[in-house]
């Protein structure tokens, strides 16, 4: 069977499941290679750990220290 460019095999709510599939595929994959790298995981636990401890600044605290309130 031949198809012309009017005609589709997929509507165009399949499509959109498609891309939506795909981007969560990607997703994913990009998951897991994170969780390959174990310097990287270690450091997210470790920015975890701050965190909890109270290690941290708030963000406008941050902007005034590096004086980049006009560019903000």
């Amino acid at each position: 069977m031949v198809y012309t460019l009017e005609e589709s095999l997929l509507t165009s709510e399949e499509k959109e499941i498609l891309v939506k599939a795909a981007n969560l595929m990607d997703e994913l994959i990009e998951t897991l290679e994170v969780m390959q790298d174990e310097e990287l995981i270690q450091d997210l636990k470790d920015a975890m750990r701050e965190i909890k401890e109270g290690k941290t600044k708030p963000l406008s605290e941050l902007i005034k220290e590096l004086n980049l309130e006009s560019e903000i």
